[in-house]
């Protein structure tokens, strides 16, 4: 999980049937990486966006286009806490890919 944090998010997929929440993130050596949150028997997963500000960030510096930095990942009670630019989601679900 340590080669995304600082990684820019160029997407974010919640489906319908929540069999997952993913972000697509770009990392700083410039390989797209999917980071995945599910459950291992495939059920739906709860996600609360505690605070969401979806909006496009150009970095001039790297002339990239983003939604901001993927900035961290933290294990809580049944699920993840994750926090970036795009705002702070608790997705409740057993794994993330990779791993924390």
């Amino acid at each position: 999980m340590q080669t995304v944090i600082g990684g820019d998010v160029i997407e974010i997929h919640a489906p319908q049937d929540r069999l997952e929440l993913k972000f697509v993130v770009r990392t700083a050596n410039g390989e797209i990486t999917n980071v995945r949150f599910t459950n291992s028997d495939n059920s739906p997963i709860k996600v609360d966006f505690q605070e969401l500000s979806l909006k496009m960030l150009y970095d001039p510096e790297s002339e990239i286009t983003s939604f901001g930095e993927f900035e961290y990942v933290n294990k809580i009670e049944n699920g993840f806490e994750i926090i970036g630019d795009f705002g702070m989601v608790w997705v409740y679900c057993e794994l993330s890919m990779p791993k924390l």
